[in-house]
Order: C-alpha cells, then sequence, then structure tokens
C-alpha cells in the first residue's frame, strides 16, 4: 500500500511526538514499574490475544485476500446445535471496522487487566523486590503453572480473554459475532481492580480510535446524497453480551481483589463505573418493537447505569457490617433457614401452577417450563445461602458487601438466561429453500415474505418459535442451522446489486446478487433479481426472483399495458377487455418492435431508458428503468 502525502506527514508526525514523550518521561521508573509486572516489561498476553483474532480474521476468515468482505456466517452463534459457530463467534468479525474498533479497546485496556494480573504473583513479586530469586533471573521456575511467568502471561491471561469470549457468545441473546463481549468482561475487570487507569483508558481508547482512523482515511469527501435505507446503528449490537461480559469481569475482578486482600477507594470505583458505564454505552438497551421500527431505551440504560455504579462499588468496597436478622425482635420468628424453605417451596408452588396453567390454556408446556425453570432458580440462589455450612459460608449473617456480590449474581445469571430457549433453533434439510444458488452447503437466494425454515431443536410445544417472515436476499445452511436474511429488500433496491460471501476454513465462495427492474407509470416497479458467481466473469445468471406484473395506467387504442418479469428477461403483455391479445419482450435500448398494431420501443432520456408505446398519433410511457 503506497502511502498518501497526508499519510506519511501523520506518521512521521507520530514518530517525532513519540520520540519527545521519551525525552520527558522518566524511562527509568517507567521501566522498573512495567518490569516488576511484566515479562521484560511487555504486555505479551494482549499481543497474543490481538494476534489470535487478527489472524483469525486474516486466515480463517480470508480477511487477508478479501479485506472487505470476510466470510462470517461461518463462525456466528447461530444455535447450540451449530458448536462450530459458538466457540468462533467470540472472535469471529463482520467487517474491518467491527474488528479495528474492538482490537483498539483491547490494546488500551488488556494491558491495564495484565498489569493488575500480573505476570508475576505477588509472593514472586515481592521475591524479585528483594532479589532473592536471582538463580532463574526472576523469569521462570516456581510453583507451578499458575505461579509460572511464563504460562501467566502466554496462556493463563489470553486464555481467560479468550474464554471470555466464548461464554459470552454461548450466552449471547440470539446470534452473536464479535470479540465486544470480551472486550466488555476486560472493562468490568479492569475497573473494579484499577479504576483511576480505567477512566484514563477511557480517554484512551477515543484517542487511539481516532488515530487509527486519521491513518487508515485522512481525507474524507462526502456530497449530498441519501443512503441506502437501513435500521439505525444501535440496533444492530449486542448490548445483552455487552453487559453480560462486563458483569463477568466485574466479579472476576472482585475475587482477584478478594484473594488478594485488597480493596481500591470506593469513591474512585464509583465515579469510574459511572464514567466507563456512560462514555462506552453500557446503557445502551434496544429492542424491536414492530416492521422495520426499533426502540433505543436511552433513559432506562442510564437508570441501569446508575444503579450498577451503587452495587458494584458496594460489592467491592462497600462495609462489612452484618445485615440485620429479620424479624429478630418477634418471639415467633423463623431462623435463617426456615425463612429460606418457606421462599423456596413458595417459588416451586408458582412453577408448578404456571405449568399447569399452561398445559390448561393450550400454552406450549416446554417452553414454560424452561423459562420459568430458570426464573426460579434464579430468584432462588439467594436462598440456598442458608442451606450452606458454616464451614464453607463463615459464621454469623452475611455482610453488606457479601449481599451486593448475591445481586451482582444473580442479575448475572438474570442477563444470561433469556439466550437459553433462543438458541435451540435448527434448520432441516427439507426447510432450505429449493430454488437458488447453492455454494457448499449454503443455499443463496431472493425471498419476499416468505418464513424462516428454522424450528426448535427441542420439542417445546410450538413448531413455530422461531418462524419469521423473511424479505431479500437470504442465506441458509440445514448444517449450520440458520436461515437469514443478507440484503434487505428496500437496500437491494437502492444499490442494485451486493455481493454474497460464504464459506468456512479453507475455501470460499462470493455470490453476485442483482436487481433489475422498470417502474411501471401509475403502478408498482415491476424487478427480478438475478444471481451469479461474482468471481466468475463470463458465467451466466440464474433468475431466482420475479415480482408480480403491474398495469401502466395509460392505454392506447384501447389496449391496456402490463410489464411482466419473465425467467430471462421482461414482457410488455397488450390485452383489450381484459384478455391479452400480444405480447413483446422489451427491446434494448435505441431498437425497436411491434406489439400488434402497436409500436414498442425503448429509448434514452436524461440517461434513463424508457419504455414507449406508439400507435398512429398517440404516444405514451409506460415504464422507466430503475436507477441505482
Amino acid at each position: 500500500m503506497v502511502l498518501s502525502p497526508t499519510q506519511l506527514a501523520l506518521a512521521v508526525t507520530m514518530v517525532v511526538v513519540a520520540g519527545y514523550a521519551l525525552t520527558i518521561l522518566d524511562r527509568g521508573a517507567w521501566r522498573s514499574r512495567l518490569e516488576a509486572r511484566f515479562l521484560y516489561g511487555i504486555p505479551w498476553g494482549t499481543l497474543v490475544t490481538v494476534a489470535v483474532v487478527v489472524g483469525f480474521y486474516l486466515f480463517a476468515q480470508g480477511g487477508l485476500r478479501h479485506w472487505s468482505e470476510p466470510v462470517i456466517y461461518a463462525y456466528i452463534s447461530w444455535s447450540y446445535f451449530y458448536p462450530t459457530g459458538i466457540l468462533t463467534a467470540g472472535i469471529a468479525h463482520g467487517n474491518p471496522g467491527h474488528l479495528i474498533s474492538n482490537m483498539t479497546a483491547t490494546v488500551v485496556f488488556a494491558p491495564i487487566a495484565e498489569y493488575v494480573w500480573s505476570h508475576y504473583p505477588p509472593r514472586r513479586r515481592a521475591a524479585r523486590a528483594s532479589q532473592k530469586d536471582r538463580a532463574d533471573g526472576g523469569q521462570g521456575g516456581g510453583d507451578g503453572p499458575l505461579t509460572n511467568p511464563w504460562a501467566r502471561a502466554f496462556v493463563i491471561f489470553p486464555g481467560a480473554l479468550l474464554g471470555a469470549a466464548l461464554v459470552t457468545s454461548t450466552f449471547s441473546l440470539g446470534p452473536g459475532l464479535g470479540f465486544s463481549g470480551a472486550v466488555f468482561a476486560i472493562f468490568g475487570f479492569a475497573l473494579v481492580t484499577y479504576p483511576l487507569a480505567s477512566i484514563v483508558g477511557v480517554v484512551a481508547t477515543s484517542a487511539v480510535s481516532l488515530l487509527v482512523t486519521a491513518m487508515a482515511t485522512p481525507i474524507v469527501r462526502e456530497g449530498i446524497e441519501s443512503g441506502a435505507p437501513s435500521p439505525p446503528a444501535w440496533a444492530g449490537i449486542g448490548f445483552q453480551a455487552h453487559l453480560l461480559g462486563f458483569l463477568l469481569g466485574v466479579m472476576v475482578g472482585i475475587a482477584l481483589l478478594s484473594h488478594r486482600g485488597r480493596r481500591p477507594s470506593a469513591g474512585a470505583v464509583f465515579a469510574a463505573m459511572i464514567l466507563l458505564g456512560l462514555a462506552q454505552s453500557l446503557w445502551l438497551l434496544a429492542w424491536p418493537v414492530g416492521d422495520d421500527t426499533f426502540a433505543l431505551y436511552r433513559g432506562a440504560g442510564v437508570i441501569l447505569v446508575f444503579l450498577l455504579a451503587v452495587v458494584v462499588t458496594v460489592a467491592v468496597a462497600g462495609s462489612t457490617r452484618e445485615l440485620p436478622e429479620p424479624l429478630s425482635e418477634s418471639r415467633f420468628a423463623p431462623n435463617r433457614r426456615q425463612l429460606a424453605g418457606l421462599w423456596l417451596s413458595a417459588l416451586l408452588a408458582l412453577f408448578v401452577v404456571l405449568v399447569v396453567a399452561a398445559a390448561v390454556l393450550g400454552e406450549p408446556v416446554a417452553l414454560v417450563a424452561i423459562v420459568m425453570g430458570v426464573f426460579v432458580a434464579v430468584l432462588g440462589t439467594p436462598a440456598l445461602a442458608a442451606f450452606v455450612p458454616s464451614s464453607l459460608r463463615g459464621t454469623g449473617p452475611m455482610t453488606v458487601r457479601q449481599s451486593a456480590v448475591v445481586c451482582l449474581v444473580v442479575f448475572t445469571i438474570l442477563v444470561a438466561a433469556p439466550s437459553l430457549p433462543l438458541s435451540l433453533g435448527v434448520v432441516a434439510d427439507d426447510a432450505v429453500p429449493q430454488t437458488g444458488v447453492e455454494r457448499g452447503d449454503y443455499t443463496v437466494t431472493y425471498v419476499s415474505n416468505e418464513t424462516s425454515g428454522q424450528t426448535p431443536g427441542v420439542d417445546v410445544g410450538d413448531d413455530e418459535f422461531f418462524a419469521s417472515e423473511l424479505d431479500g436476499v437470504v442465506v441458509a445452511s440445514a448444517d449450520r442451522n440458520f436461515w437469514t436474511t443478507d440484503t434487505r429488500p428496500d437496500v437491494l433496491a437502492h444499490d442494485g446489486n451486493t455481493t454474497v460471501a460464504v464459506g468456512s476454513v479453507g475455501w470460499r465462495d462470493a455470490v453476485h446478487a442483482e436487481r433489475t427492474g422498470w417502474e411501471v407509470v401509475g403502478n408498482d416497479t415491476v424487478y427480478a433479481v438475478d444471481l451469479s458467481d461474482a468471481d466468475a466473469e463470463d458465467e451466466d445468471s440464474e433468475r431466482v426472483y420475479t415480482a408480480d406484473s403491474a398495469t401502466a395506467n395509460a392505454a392506447v387504442d384501447g389496449h391496456t399495458l402490463t410489464l411482466v418479469a419473465t425467467e430471462d428477461g421482461f414482457e410488455l403483455e397488450a390485452a383489450v377487455d381484459g384478455e391479452v391479445v400480444g405480447s413483446a419482450t422489451i427491446p434494448e435500448t435505441g431498437d425497436s418492435t411491434t406489439l400488434g398494431d402497436l409500436e414498442v420501443r425503448t429509448e434514452a432520456v436524461d440517461g434513463v431508458d424508457r419504455v414507449i408505446v406508439e400507435h398512429e398519433e398517440t404516444t405514451v410511457q409506460v415504464a422507466e428503468a430503475e436507477t441505482y
């Protein structure tokens, strides 16, 4: 790639500024501080993680040769019955912008988390500080893999980040893709363990993102034009996976703080929680509320961040004061275990009543049982603590801080639980579209108001639980258990064509979809969609969809004129008193043909093709070609 003058100037400026920064910083102090935590002062775990994610995009997804059009469908978490997608969704990305934004946040925040974790556990750091482990230079040895710096740097830390990506993809609300769940887990971990550095990280992430964008596109020129119709950008963000990842990171951070006996300032945690939660859009709650309509619950999301800030702060640095015993002044007060038993009994009774009610009302019993079972289990989890032996939970009532931790655990389960029933969809072989282009196990076609072929993989009493009406260019695969829209019909109508990349590890194919149509005067547009091999220049296309015919609102010599999409082109039909008397193929631009006594010709006016029909002194425009 050849750098433009602006890119070259920006690169030189960044090098000069970096050099100046090195001259004013206390490099010795920084080197000592970093080497106390990192092998040779380098956050190897972050680098390994970034290398794995970027390498997956370049090689497994084909981004090295097709940077802007990677293979994505093979790596999405479509269903629990497609384990490959569950395993890969957390490290695959949909486009370069998706990859760069996640890696930018990872490069900034993961070193903070890695610094807290450290390649050297506290005991080894103390030994290094007192120079008691000179025998191995402070770089190796140890009592086991958990204390070995090389294992901690190259295996355990990147393994934890990739594990977070796996968990968030497993419990994502619907099909998921991207490393952002793990990124938010890093946010949560860094926030509770190193809150002030996390505040700096928010600013640094924005700065690094701007530098990357400025280097990639130093000059932007745009005209005044309307783009393709599309949902708002926030409608496609996996907010549930972000929230789940964040909560997991917070709880892991709390566990590490408890293990090391360290507590950060409550004020610092609270401030970092508010600032990071608002700046990194932890408040984002969105949901479709109708056809092509989406709701962004911004106010409720901000309230959630504020409340979560309080609970997280208490869980990290709250009081260890014991909670008061309920009903302690009453002579006949039940003890904690009796109260817990009553609560669990009430939940069990509620579960039975709802399942029986579902059976009586004819609702899907299995589905109701699964959903209510999850919520009963969540609501009953705090009560189980009363039955844990005191040798495991300690003596005395629960403290304020412990109660906040329990609230976080329950909330995390509630956030993850809805993904369970939504990830049980399957696609049978006979449910895949019968018309279209097959590439490997994929079928690409175009449909209008067609019901998807996904059904529950387990019997929940409702075979249409996953059914939805699809329009546009669709992709389906029975082997991978998905059926989804690749390009919406209004987007294809705006752009005129699109390319669908399909494949898996080691292979990639691209299908080109092209729409051609005529806007009939006074009526709807008649169009057709053709598919072809995007990588073959001379391959014949296959017509997979033709729209309904449309009649112009003008007649010529008593003839009504109807434009029809055929298997290989477009025709104009003439009818008298509702009876078709003839038809003719729409001629090429500049040519003409006859339709009985009528002359049909196609001519370009201001660069747009128009179908004109003439008879004696009468000239009528019937249709105009779609422009994209």
